[in-house]
């Protein structure tokens, strides 16, 4: 009797050619990033914004009473704050051997192509997202629930430390008292699924966020209240006990027993700004692939194909008090 026991060695898997899905971060920030063009060769290693005045009827040359027939002898001086940022080169390089390539059942060339744009686009994320929250140089920080500190809570249960209305409408108030710029006439929160789950599991929130019925203006827009667009994004700054300290929960970090803390960032126009290099041939969203698949010193025989891209990049927090990381508990555990 023949089995496949018998001729295993002549049986073999069927090789599908089409790829699984795979999980693809949902990056936001630089969405609502204030971006200075940067064209090639312009000289510039760095990138110079200005911050003009904003009105002060206290400071030198404001408006005073006029004396009819003298001139004014005080001034008002215009002054403009200028932020720096030094640009640098970050950027990712893959090998494929010819064999590989010429011969594999998958299309590694395209699997390589489309990794290094969502790894890069991460990348950008993951790095304005850190200045945000940096707990001394990012954004205005408040707490959920109106709590004191981060220790406080840190402390706290998730159902004293997740997100209610009020978060909200505390933030953009002092977004307002800022007189903070709006974006297309809203300000944004950005929160990861865990609290944005919360705001939708609660009959507060539903009663409050227009969601079914409301213009979608941003993409991953799940609804609005009180003149905030609420928007989802998978890339969250995630703490435990230790405010500043990144927790990756999906590549295994500890949770301790009262649930993580998330940061949602609620902003307005101009909180925080990075560099475009479109006139360069590439954008923040889009890098530049280069492949070099030609013989030369270093492979003579042409035996493998590089595939990589680089950056001349930066970003910076623009004004602190145009921008809040608002830090809450999930009760998503």
């Amino acid at each position: 009797m023949i089995s496949s026991t018998l001729v295993a060695n002549t049986i073999q898997p069927l090789y599908s050619k089409k790829l699984l899905d795979h999980a693809v971060a949902d990056v936001r920030l630089l969405e609502f990033a204030q971006q200075q063009e940067l064209g090639a060769n312009a000289g510039n290693t760095s990138v110079r914004f200005f911050r003009p005045p904003q009105a002060d009827l206290a400071a030198a040359g404001a408006p005073a009473a006029l004396t009819e027939g003298v001139a004014p002898t005080v001034y008002r001086d215009i002054a403009f704050t200028p932020i720096d940022i030094a640009l640098g080169q970050i950027g990712q390089v893959s090998k494929v051997t010819d064999i590989a390539n010429n011969v594999g059942l998958v299309r590694y060339l395209d699997t390589a192509i489309t990794l290094m744009g969502e790894e890069f686009a991460l990348d950008v994320d993951t790095r304005m997202r850190n200045q945000l929250v940096h707990q001394t140089t990012g954004l205005t920080k408040r707490y959920g629930q109106g709590l004191a500190d981060f220790a406080t809570l840190a402390a706290a249960t998730t159902a004293n430390g997740c997100i209610i209305p009020r978060d909200i409408l505390d933030a953009k108030t002092r977004l307002a008292i800022n007189r903070t710029p709006k974006i297309g006439g809203y300000y944004v929160a950005i929160a990861p699924p865990q609290v944005t789950r919360d705001m939708l599991n609660n009959a507060a929130w539903l009663s409050l966020v227009s969601a079914q019925n409301a213009a979608k203006v941003f993409k991953g827009e799940i609804g609005e209240y009180s003149g905030v667009k609420i928007i989802e994004a998978t890339n969250p700054f995630t703490e435990d006990e230790t405010e500043g300290t990144f927790d990756d929960v999906l590549a295994g970090g500890a949770v301790n027993t009262t649930g993580l803390i998330y940061s949602t960032i609620v902003t307005g126009k101009g909180a925080y700004g990075g560099v475009n290099m479109k006139k360069m041939g590439s954008s923040l969203d889009k890098p530049t692939i280069i492949i070099n698949d030609k013989a030369d010193k270093s492979d003579p025989l042409n035996q493998f194909v590089l595939i990589g891209w680089k950056a001349y990049w930066a970003s910076v927090v623009l004004n602190a008090n145009w921008g809040v990381t608002l830090r809450t508990k999930s009760q998503f555990l």
